[in-house]
């Protein structure tokens, strides 16, 4: 994924640069060098995955609790 896509993504979830570095325990100028990249390291694009489907797990549960 390049960088451009990959701040696409983050904007397409309604993630800031800062939201997603916070989750990540990593400092914002870490992501901001994979959104600057011709590549991402594919870490990252795994990591805001893993993000994206917690959250929605997250939101499923709570509409179909009783």
């Amino acid at each position: 994924m390049k960088g451009f896509e990959f701040r696409g993504a983050l904007e397409e979830a309604g993630i800031t640069q800062k939201e997603f570095a916070d989750e990540m325990g990593v400092h914002r100028t870490v992501i901001g060098r994979q959104i600057a990249a011709k590549q991402v390291d594919p870490h990252w694009v795994y990591a805001l995955a893993g993000l994206l489907a917690l959250r929605t797990a997250k939101t499923l549960t709570v509409l179909v609790s009783p």
